[in-house]
């Protein structure tokens, strides 16, 4: 790929040593830089400059990070809750509408794959531990996130299948309490774990978008399986781009 493409990520808003910063994971950035793009780091306490930026990327990748707030899915919030950021939320929304608009790929992590969800009409569980009615696994793991501790099926068929290979014992890290409860009419699932929670889900019609409820930045440097979810986002932004070059 000789053209260097940009990809925005949006930063998470945080206090370290009472000074607010604008965060993001070194692993994000380090996974798009090994695949040639050029990553743009996306303040999120203004969301009405998204547009502006949603023109300056070429894709979006969106990170792990906090709950998203209930108000953005016509919920109220639960004791489970955890921390919110509605700056945050409604920034990532604009620029996940944004992005599907203009056909400029998307790729989601953890709660990347919620805000996703919810930015295109579905919701999540605010808890999966006290809203699901069935017994659910340990998705918040304690082994280091360098290891997968738990198996997700691949569907079959599925867009996601063609990058990672047939498996239903793939395994993940984990690191989440919310999920993808009721999926958007644009999507469909890719991926579920052995107790039925979504982890995986991409566009319906094409492939512009993919997400995964795993953490595949704390793995790419030792799987391949994780380090071709980088490399095929990479090349579904040269694709992309290539044909909005001949419109």
């Amino acid at each position: 790929m000789s053209k260097k493409y940009v990809i925005g990520i949006p930063a998470e808003n945080r206090l370290i040593g009472n000074l607010p910063r604008n965060i993001v994971n070194n692993s994000e950035v380090a996974g798009v830089i090994k695949h040639g793009g050029v990553p743009l780091l996306i303040p999120t306490t203004n969301p009405e400059l998204m547009s502006m930026y949603a023109n300056l990327i070429d894709g979006l990748l969106l990170p792990g990070g906090p709950d998203v707030a209930p108000k953005f899915y016509d919920e109220e919030p639960i004791n489970e809750l955890g921390d919110t950021d509605s700056f945050l939320d409604a920034s990532e929304i604009n620029l996940v509408q944004l992005a599907v608009k203009n056909k400029k790929p998307i790729f989601g992590i953890c709660r990347g794959i919620q805000v996703l969800n919810i930015a295109l009409g579905g919701n999540v569980y605010q808890d999966l531990y006290s809203q699901r009615k069935h017994p659910t696994l340990q998705h918040f793991q304690k082994a280091p996130m360098v290891q997968g501790t738990h198996t997700i099926s691949i569907t079959p068929d599925s867009y996601l299948e063609q990058i990672v290979g047939k498996s239903d014992k793939l395994f993940v890290n984990s690191h989440h309490h919310e999920a993808v409860h009721i999926v958007s009419q644009q999507l469909k699932v890719s991926a579920v774990a052995k107790d039925g929670v979504i982890e995986g889900i991409e566009s319906k019609d094409d492939d512009l978008i993919i997400g995964v409820q795993w953490h595949p930045e704390a793995m790419y440097e030792t799987d391949a399986k994780e380090d071709a979810l980088f490399s095929n986002f990479m090349d579904r932004v040269n694709s992309f781009a290539n044909q909005l070059s001949k419109v």
